[in-house]
């Protein structure tokens, strides 16, 4: 059901709209003479922060602020943000929203003790909708100084999905600073209006946008770190496990000539003519070292036994 507020200053009325329908739209057109098309389609969840001219003493604006009740894993312009849709020409102003927004009932509550002009009154909410990014942004940077400890910790879980929850965030965070910086500049060159000097409610964009800014590249470092960290411990992982099949393969080259000659001596035939022989076992003894202390030779001479190596 829609609810309506109005509020009459000297020299414009302010009229705020909450969860209108089509029927409303057709009533507001009329009053207002505003084409219908842009009003009926100005709560679209699709659109981006943009202005119009619509006539030349009708201006539209679509501003996006952050969704308090926006869910933990929300990652999406839709999801992240609300709309506030305002039409404004020389006596009017008129205010469009889904849902109830803080900064429309703060601003409710102080109208009637405030003296403001119509251009005052814009700036004023063009500036409390900006104001909504400040404790999400607060909370995007702590998350991403946890997975920065985390990270260094080589403490592993989670860290990708909210990594990239973190960066989605914040990307979608960038472009409304972007598209709504589209909207001041457009703001300025309105005629008719105080619109020029901006720098009050440019300046926390530009800070905010700076803000965002820096959080994506932190945390996109973070990511890249991470995954250069896991795949740094699975090749330290892979070459251990290497070098230990190393090791066991130089020290079988030692005992497989030894294993063929006792092998070969330990059959059980009865005609084996060095079974006779009297010092045979001493000679066996000897040629088995002999045969080691070659292949030990060897393997050294190749540079297997070093230190790098092994």
């Amino acid at each position: 059901m829609m609810k309506r507020f109005e509020h009459q200053w000297q020299d414009f009325k302010w009229t705020d709209i909450e969860s209108p329908t089509q029927e409303d739209f057709v009533r507001l057109a009329e009053e207002f003479e505003i084409p219908f098309q842009p009003l009926a389609t100005s709560l679209d969840s699709e659109h981006l922060p943009k202005f119009l001219t619509l006539s030349e003493s009708v201006s539209f604006m679509i501003l996006r602020l952050y969704d308090v009740t926006a869910k933990h894993q929300a990652g999406t312009m839709q999801d992240l943000s609300t709309k506030l849709i305002l039409f404004f020409g020389k006596d009017f102003l008129l205010t469009i929203h889904r849902m109830p927004l803080e900064c429309i009932e703060e601003k409710k509550m102080k109208c009637s003790f405030e003296q403001l002009s119509l251009d005052g009154l814009i700036k004023s909410l063009f500036i409390k909708v900006i104001a909504t990014y400040d404790k999400p942004l607060d909370e995007v940077e702590s998350k991403t100084q946890v997975i920065e400890s985390r990270v260094f910790t080589l403490r592993r879980r989670n860290i990708l999905r909210e990594g990239y929850l973190i960066k989605r965030r914040t990307s979608v965070f960038k472009k409304i600073f972007k598209f709504t910086t589209d909207v001041l500049n457009k703001l300025q060159t309105v005629p008719g209006h105080a619109f020029q000097d901006m720098e009050e409610t440019r300046e926390p964009l530009e800070k905010y946008s700076f803000y965002a800014d820096s959080i994506y590249e932190d945390i996109t470092g973070l990511l890249n770190l991470h995954l250069s960290l896991m795949s740094q411990k699975t090749n330290e992982a892979s070459y251990k496990t290497n070098e230990i099949m190393r090791i066991l393969t130089v020290v079988s080259i030692f005992f497989l000539p030894l294993n063929f000659i006792a092998g070969v001596y330990g059959m059980n035939f009865e005609h084996m003519p060095e079974l006779k022989i009297e010092q045979g076992y001493h000679m066996t003894l000897l040629a088995m070292f002999l045969i080691a202390v070659a292949i030990f030779a060897w393997i050294y001479k190749k540079g297997w036994l070093t230190k790098d190596d092994l």
